[in-house]
Formats: structure tokens, C-alpha cells, sequence
């Protein structure tokens, strides 16, 4: 009866088979009451042996009891059992059952009619005592997979023991046709071996060899393994739950299931009770522990692959669902995240996700009420502080989820629902704040599609229409109503030119909050006569903005004869803020231009008595009176040829402007952080010289004041979160921009370096403000490059001072001189990264020559590290030989102010690279250096590059 000899010592399948049953059966016929202890001792130990294993049991313990301490004689085991004898015990096993179905029968017909005969025969039943046989073995495998969570070394042969039941059970499986029903045994040993191949599934390699035949073998014998016991589905959640690298094993099992479910579906088929095999798999598939697993596959660690598979898996199972309520809005919440935080999902993968949600929300929810989740779930998930960078990009996330959306959920195309959901009442502030931004993001969709699709002008028509009735019932709640205005903003009046009555209703809406409404927030009064403006110039009613200015007029006038005559302090107060906020609008309609002179000559003394104070009287006036004042002494100058009086005013305009200017410049200089009265104080001063350039001179206090409010990093930060902190950011680097591009303005000072440096090497500087400093820089390239080359040398040195950080130094010089190859000539270009390196060696000898005079010097400290990257430089220029005597002036004099150790070997390195570097100039064959172009040179060229040749010469010693 040893099997695995034979097997092991190449004996064919069938030749063992055969010896295997006869020797089975006489065991069996020899004592028919008592053979199984020692026949199952005999199978136990040969698959043990096969496997590697060692079984030491005598054949009376085993007789006694099947529960040993197998894995006390294998704790060195590994499974590494022989392949070829492994394959030939699988096959063997595959044949056995079949070889004695046939035995079986062959008895079956000379089965005697005593009733002893009969018995013997019963006992004897070949099928039968392989069951028992089989039988055992669980028990044996059994007692050893109880013991799991007591020893670690039970795991180790978990995986063999399930290899050995796999191939047991392959075999067995081939009886239940004929047997089934026959023998219960069978089905209860079949049920038991699925349940230890389950253990074959934490294995790789076992796992890819039991999985697609136990998927096969479910199919095939549905009746057992899908029906009552479950025992299809429970194997797949063990599947399921078990962490594996190889996802393609979650995404086979995915579509093995879809076809169950869909076989079953289509063929009807019932178990024995009559029950229809789809609902008890469906019924197990939707219990908590599997939609779990469903769960977490769709979150966001997983691949693209696995998503579809899951997605294409749920959506096959909710069509085989009677009802869907099973699916929770947690759980339909987490199928809208796969859209919203998956950040490579492929565009099937958010399609089918999209479908999903929709198909299960459909089933359960009415059409507001799927809109409302939809928005509810991104504020839930998306909304946290300090998750997106800018508004920018808070805008773009909205869009791209609500466009993922639109094609299954068409709701979401039309404004109808939005504003449904702006109307309600009781809904939380967060989610109509949120409503509101999605109402502008799809009216941005829209506004962008507006020519080509008729839906789009619908419904940017049907919004304009109700735009109105929005901001009204949006005026308590003062977030949302800015977003609403913003929706104001979006609007492309050039596109609406063929519906000028609609844009009529608009203005004189808009024109009636403008003069009316003093609710109105700072970025809400930004957008709006902006935007005003914006529509008059396509609609050509002018007559909007000439009742607007006489309206003002007027109202300033009448305000400020009361301010004269009443002299209770309450009573003033009051006025004051009237006033304030008259002053507000007509600083609206004077920075659009909608002023003239003789509407300002009566406003301008009353308006400086109230701002050429210490302190200002209300808010209204400091975020708006300094600027506004300028903007009319600006209006006065250029509009003076029409003005009674002209000289007067000319005269009391300018001595008021310069009075005006230092003031603000004395006020922005002690401001603490306020960025609507930084803007206000820094816009004046920059429109009093842009306004005014022959008759205001910039001095370095000023310039000075505007390059240091510039330069702080915490103003640049706070344009990431607020959209109006960032106009204000914009404006001011604008107004700074157009100070250096102002042929009549000359710069007094070349001390730019603060604001430049925040380029490209503080790395938390917004993306916006990158973008200013690069078209600052391009300026000064093209009208200012000999500061601009004196501020990059002061930028390096201060950088490797404040941080020793090479990579972003680099990153931060290969930028600058990528704007300065594009906008300079190449002459330019050439010279300017020679003079920088220039212009930093000289900076270092000023700074060791300063160092002497102090009394304590540190010998460690190095205060020349920056020397360590100055030759990124140079290193691409083919230097000439005057270049480098001057070089060596500049190294003679570091060396004669070198007095530390560590400058002394910081400076030496840099004499070796030099010289290097020099050879490499002189070597011909290093055609990769570029050469200085020629022509001759220019002004700015010739005044850097004056030094004396000769007194070189004498000191290039340190070349050679």
C-alpha cells in the first residue's frame, strides 16, 4: 500500500493506482470492522512523507486518538517538497476516486443476497471506506489548524497541509455526480476539504495554483458548494481579506463572481429545498463582512485596475438586488471618493464610479436629494483648512468632480437644483457656502462652452435671470453672498452681446446695490463696479455710470456741508461713517476712470483734511481715502486744461500730493500686519509717482518702503487662502512693476534684493507671486540689468548666509538665467554672469575686510561657503586671460583679509577650481564653453568692466 515509494521511483500513475486499491482492499477485506486505524495511519504517513513532513505516530496512538503534536517533530520545516513526486501524488490522487467508482461498480454486480453478504459488502464498499479515509486526514489536518494562534510554526505547514487537500479534493469531487446523493459522507468531506484549501490562499504560490481550479470546481458543482452550505462564498471572502501584492488575484475573483451571478440569473437554477441559488449567494454577498471588503477596495490605495474591477463587480451585483438599501450613504459616499481622491484614476475607472453612485442613489433617493449628497460629500471630505493651495485650485477640483458626474447624473447640468438647495431652508452654512461655489464653477463650465452648445446658454441665461433673487436671499449669510457676486464676476458680457436687454436688468440691479447696499464686503464692492463697467462698455448705456457719478456728487456734497455744520461728537461719528462709505464708491468709480476733474475739484480738500491726520476716523477711509486722494490730484493733472482755476488747483494738488506721499510713507512704514491698509497706503504712493513722474521725485525712503512691504513673506502666504488678500498682492507688484518701466522715474537706490528673494528660493512662496517677481525681473533685465546684476550678487551671498542649501540655490540661478537667455541679448548674458561673479567676489572682500575689525573672530567659522557655488556662474563661459587677472585682484584681496582656518581652506579649494577652470578655458578642444559673443560693448558693459588691466597682471600669481 505505499503509493508514494512507487510514485517517487518513477512507477507510472496508473501502475500505483492499481497496486494502491488492491492492496487497499484486502486490508479491508482481511478485517472489515477494524481496518481503518491502521489503513489511515498508512495514507496520513505517506502524504506527510510526500509533502516533507515527518510523522512519527505509532499506529496505536494514531488508533487512539488523530490529535497529535505533529508540528513539535517539524519545527525546522520548510516546504520544499520534490515537484516531480508532488505532481505524480496530485495525479494520483485524481485517478483514485475514479479507479475505485469503477471497482465499486465491478463489486456492486456480484453483490450477494444474504443479508451477511449484503452487510459485508456495505463494509466493504471501496468509495465508501475512502470517504472514511479521507475522513481521517481532515481530522488530522484539523487538529493541527486548531492549534494556529498557539505556535507560529503551525503556519508553516498550513500551506502544504492545504496543497494536499487541494489535490484530495480535486479528485473527490469527480464522485459527486454519481455518489452524491449516495454517500453523504462525500459531500461532508468536500465541504470540509474547501474549508483546509482555504489555508493554501495566504500562500503566493499556492494561491495561484488552488484559485482558478477551486473557482472551476464551485461552478461545476454548484449544487454542493453554492447552495445552503455557502461554501463558494465563504471560500471568496477568505480570498478577499487576504493582503496580497498580486491584485490581479482580487480582480479574477471579481469577475468569477460576476459570471456566478449572472449564470445563476439566466439558468434559474434552485437548490433542493427549491430555493433559487442566486438569492442565497446574493443574500451572503450583500452581509456587512462583504461590502467591508467592497469598502475598503475602493479606497484610494488601490490601483486603477482593482477599482474597475470592484466598480464592475457592484454594479453586476446591484442588478441582481431586489432593493438597494443595503448600500448606506457611507458606503455611497466612499464610491463618490474614488472621483474625488484618487488622484491617477483612470477615466473609466471615475465613469464607472459615476455610474455606480448614480445607479444605487437612483434606487433609493429622489433626484434633489442625490444633488444634495453629492455636494455634501465633497464638503465632508474636501472642505478641511489648509487642504488646497489657492482658490484656484479649490475651483478646478469642483469642476472636474461635478463634470466626472454630469453624464450619469444630469441633474447637475442644470441650475434648477442648485438654487433649489440655495432656498431651502435649514441646510447648514458649510454646504450652501459650498452650493454656491458649485453654482459659480458650472457657470464658469458654461461661460467657456457658451458659443458652441445651446444647453449652456440656457442656463447661463436662466441664471443671469435669477441672479438678483440669489443675492437677495443670500444676505444674511455674508460667504455665501460673495460667492454669489463672484458668479457676477465670471460673466463674459462680450459673449451676452446679443441679449442686451438681459444685461440692462442687470446693471440697473447692480447699480442700485452699488449706490444702496452698505452691506457690501470688500470683495464683493471689488467685483461689482468692475463688472458694471464691464457690461456697459458691450450694452453702450452710459447713462448707468452718469447717474452714478451725479448721484455720488451729490451725496458727497450734501455730506460733507453736514459734516461742517454739526459739531456733536455722536452726530459726527455718524457722518463720518456715511461718509466712509460714500467714499468708498466713489473711489470705485474714480480707479475705472468714471470721474472727471470738475466732479473732483470740490472733493479733494475735504477728502485730504480727513486723511492728512494721525489717525483716520473710520475703516472705510484708510482702505480707501489714501489712494483715492491720489487718484484725484492724478485726475486733476491730466484733466487741468478743462478746470475753473486751473492753476489753483494745479498748484494746491501737488503740494497736497507730496504732503500725501509722506505721510503714506511714514504710515506703511510703522504698519503692523494689515494687508487691506498696506494695499491702500502702497497703491497711493506708487500712483502719486506713476501719476505724477515730473513732478514728484522718488527718494530711497520711499523706494525703500515699497521693496521691504514687498519682501514680506507672510503678506505672500496669506494669498494662498484669500482671493482678495491675492488682488491686492497682484496690484501692488503691478504698481511696483510699472515704477522700473517708467522711463521718467529714476530709481534712487539699487537695494531690490528683499522682494527678489523670495524667487524661486523661499520655497514656500505661492505660485502667484513667483509669476510677478519672474515679469519684475524681465524689467529689470531689459531696463535696469546693472541693479539687477548688484541684486543677484547680494542674493547669493545672503542665501548660502541664511541657508546652506545648494539644491535650492541651484534651482534658484538656473531660473534666473533662464530669463535672463530669453530677454537679454547674448552679449548681455554673457557679461552679466561674469559680472555677478565679479560683483560676489568683491562683496566677499568688503565682508572679510569688515570682519577684521571685529575683536572676537570664531577660527571655525567658514564665511566664505558661498565660494563653494559661485562657479555655476562662469562654468559654461570661456573666460579670456584679462577676465582672469581681475579674477586674481579679487582672490589677492580675499587672501589678505582671510584670517579664520576654515576661510583659509574654503579659499584654497576655490584657487584649485579656478585654475582648473582656467586650463579648461585655454584647452581649444573643450568646444562646450562658450565664448564671449562679439561687438562692441554696450554703456552699462564697459562701466562694469573698467578695471585696470595691468595692475592685474601683477597679481596673477595665484593662476599659473
Amino acid at each position: 500500500m505505499d503509493f508514494l515509494t512507487a510514485l517517487s521511483t518513477g512507477a507510472s500513475v496508473d501502475y500505483a493506482t492499481s497496486e494502491y486499491i488492491y492492496a487497499f482492499m484486502q486490508a479491508v477485506a482481511k478485517n472489515p470492522k477494524n481496518w481503518l486505524g491502521k489503513v489511515s495511519h498508512n495514507f496520513v504517513g505517506q502524504c506527510f512523507r510526500a509533502l516533507g513532513l515527518q510523522f512519527n505516530v505509532s499506529v496505536e496512538a494514531f488508533q487512539r486518538t488523530y490529535d497529535h503534536p505533529y508540528s513539535a517533530d517539524n519545527l525546522n520545516y520548510i516546504f520544499n517538497a520534490v515537484p516531480f513526486v508532488l505532481k505524480n501524488v496530485e495525479l494520483f490522487f485524481n485517478q483514485l476516486p475514479i479507479s475505485l467508482a469503477v471497482c465499486e461498480s465491478t463489486v456492486a454486480q456480484d453483490r450477494p443476497d444474504s443479508r451477511l453478504g449484503g452487510e459485508f459488502y456495505d463494509i466493504t464498499n471501496p468509495v465508501l471506506c475512502y470517504l472514511r479515509v479521507v475522513d481521517v486526514w481532515a481530522f488530522v489536518v484539523r487538529s493541527i489548524t486548531a492549534k494556529l494562534q498557539q505556535k507560529d510554526i503551525v503556519r508553516f505547514l498550513c500551506e502544504p497541509l492545504a496543497r494536499m487537500s487541494f489535490c484530495i479534493l480535486q479528485g473527490l469531487v469527480k464522485l459527486l455526480p454519481e455518489y452524491g446523493q449516495k454517500f453523504k459522507l462525500l459531500e461532508e468531506n468536500c465541504l470540509c476539504l474547501t474549508v483546509l484549501v482555504r489555508y493554501g490562499i495566504f500562500f503566493k504560490e499556492s494561491c495561484q495554483l488552488i484559485l482558478p481550479s477551486m473557482l472551476g470546481m464551485f461552478k461545476e458543482h454548484f449544487q454542493l458548494f453554492c447552495g445552503t452550505t455557502k461554501s463558494a462564498v465563504r471560500f471568496i471572502y477568505w480570498v478577499f481579506i487576504c493582503e496580497m501584492s498580486d491584485k490581479q488575484t482580487f480582480i479574477r475573483t471579481y469577475q468569477f463572481l460576476e459570471s456566478l451571478l449572472d449564470y445563476f440569473a439566466e439558468s434559474k437554477h434552485c437548490d433542493a429545498s427549491g430555493n433559487l441559488i442566486l438569492r442565497l449567494i446574493t443574500n451572503e454577498l450583500i452581509t456587512d463582512k462583504y461590502l467591508a471588503v467592497q469598502f475598503d477596495m475602493l479606497k484610494v490605495k488601490n490601483c486603477n485596475s482593482l477599482l474597475l474591477a470592484t466598480l464592475h463587480y457592484l454594479q453586476t451585483l446591484q442588478r441582481h438586488l431586489v432593493s438597494t438599501d443595503i448600500f448606506t450613504l457611507r458606503f455611497l459616499e466612499q464610491i463618490l471618493l474614488v472621483l474625488l481622491e484618487v488622484p491617477n484614476a483612470s477615466l473609466s475607472v471615475c465613469s464607472s464610479a459615476a455610474e455606480l453612485y448614480v445607479t444605487l442613489a437612483e434606487r433609493q433617493y429622489s433626484k434633489q436629494e442625490i444633488f444634495g449628497h453629492i455636494l455634501e460629500t465633497f464638503v465632508k471630505t474636501q472642505s478641511s483648512a489648509g487642504k488646497f493651495s489657492s482658490h484656484e485650485k479649490f475651483m478646478s477640483l469642483i469642476k472636474v468632480y461635478l463634470q466626472k458626474l454630469m453624464y450619469h447624473f444630469p441633474a447637475l447640468q442644470y441650475f434648477k437644483y442648485y438654487m433649489n438647495l440655495l432656498n431651502a431652508g435649514n441646510v447648514r452654512n458649510e454646504l450652501l457656502l459650498f452650493t454656491a461655489h458649485a453654482t459659480c464653477a458650472l457657470f464658469e463650465i458654461y461661460s467657456e462652452e457658451y458659443e458652441e452648445m445651446e444647453v449652456a446658454r440656457q442656463q447661463v441665461h436662466k441664471l443671469l435671470h435669477h441672479w438678483p433673487k440669489l443675492v437677495k436671499h443670500s444676505a444674511r449669510n455674508t460667504e455665501t453672498r460673495a460667492v454669489i457676486y463672484g458668479i457676477y464676476s465670471a460673466v463674459d458680457f462680450a459673449a451676452l452681446v446679443e441679449h442686451k436687454s438681459k444685461l440692462s436688468v442687470l446693471e440697473r440691479h447692480c447699480l442700485n446695490i452699488f449706490l444702496n447696499d452698505d452691506t457690501l464686503s470688500e470683495a464683493e464692492f471689488a467685483i461689482l463696479f468692475v463688472k458694471l463697467c464691464q457690461s456697459v462698455e458691450v450694452t453702450g448705456n452710459e447713462q448707468v455710470l452718469v447717474t452714478a457719478a451725479l448721484t455720488l456728487q451729490d451725496r458727497y456734497a450734501d455730506i460733507s456741508m453736514n459734516m461742517m455744520g454739526r459739531q456733536q461728537e455722536s452726530a459726527q461719528m455718524e457722518l463720518l461713517q456715511e461718509y466712509g462709505t460714500c467714499l468708498r464708491s466713489i473711489y470705485a468709480m474714480i480707479k475705472q476712470n468714471k470721474l472727471r476733474g470738475h466732479q473732483v475739484c470740490d472733493m479733494y480738500e475735504t477728502l485730504a483734511s480727513q486723511m492728512l491726520r494721525e489717525t483716520v476716523a473710520n475703516e472705510h477711509l484708510a482702505l480707501y481715502g489714501y489712494e483715492c486722494l491720489a487718484l484725484m490730484f492724478i485726475v486733476l493733472h491730466y484733466e487741468r486744461k478743462d478746470l475753473e482755476d486751473a492753476h489753483e488747483h494745479l498748484a494746491r494738488s501737488l503740494q497736497l500730493a507730496e504732503i500725501l506721499r509722506d505721510d503714506c510713507v511714514r504710515k506703511l512704514s510703522i504698519l503692523p500686519q494689515n494687508m487691506p491698509q498696506t494695499k491702500s497706503l502702497f497703491c497711493a504712493i506708487a500712483a502719486l509717482h506713476l501719476g505724477l513722474p515730473n513732478n514728484l521725485i522718488l527718494n530711497a525712503l520711499t523706494y525703500d518702503t515699497l521693496s521691504a512691504r514687498l519682501s514680506d513673506v507672510t503678506t505672500a502666504l496669506n494669498t494662498r487662502s484669500d482671493t482678495l488678500v491675492l488682488s491686492y498682492v497682484k496690484e501692488m507688484h503691478s504698481l511696483f512693476r510699472q515704477l522700473h518701466e517708467n522711463e521718467l522715474i529714476v530709481l534712487p537706490t539699487n537695494r531690490i534684493w528683499k522682494p527678489l528673494l523670495q524667487y524661486k528660493i523661499i520655497h514656500t512662496t505661492p505660485v502667484c507671486i513667483t509669476r510677478e517677481l519672474e515679469e519684475l525681473i524681465v524689467v529689470l533685465i531689459k531696463r535696469h540689468i546693472v541693479t539687477y546684476a548688484h541684486n543677484l550678487s547680494v542674493i547669493q551671498l545672503h542665501t548660502f548666509n541664511a541657508c546652506r542649501n545648494k539644491n535650492r540655490f541651484s534651482v534658484a540661478l538656473a531660473a534666473h538665467m533662464r530669463l535672463v537667455e530669453v530677454n537679454a541679448s547674448a552679449k548681455d548674458a554673457w557679461l552679466l554672469r561674469l559680472h555677478v561673479f565679479n560683483a560676489s567676489l568683491e562683496l566677499l572682500v568688503n565682508r572679510l575686510a569688515a570682519l577684521r575689525t571685529e575683536s572676537e573672530v570664531t577660527t571655525s567659522r567658514n564665511n566664505l561657503f558661498p565660494l563653494r557655488h559661485l562657479l555655476l556662474l562662469v562654468n559654461r563661459l570661456r573666460l579670456e586671460e584679462a577676465h582672469f587677472m581681475n579674477i586674481a585682484r579679487l582672490l589677492s584681496s580675499l587672501q589678505a583679509n582671510v584670517k579664520t582656518d576654515a576661510d583659509k581652506r574654503e579659499l584654497d579649494k576655490f584657487i584649485t577650481q579656478i585654475s582648473a577652470y582656467k586650463h579648461s578655458c585655454v584647452d581649444v578642444a573643450k568646444t562646450s564653453l562658450k565664448p564671449q559673443p562679439p561687438g562692441p560693448m554696450a554703456l552699462w558693459q564697459a562701466k562694469a568692466f573698467n578695471y585696470s588691466l595691468d595692475s592685474a597682471r601683477k597679481l596673477d600669481f595665484s593662476l599659473q
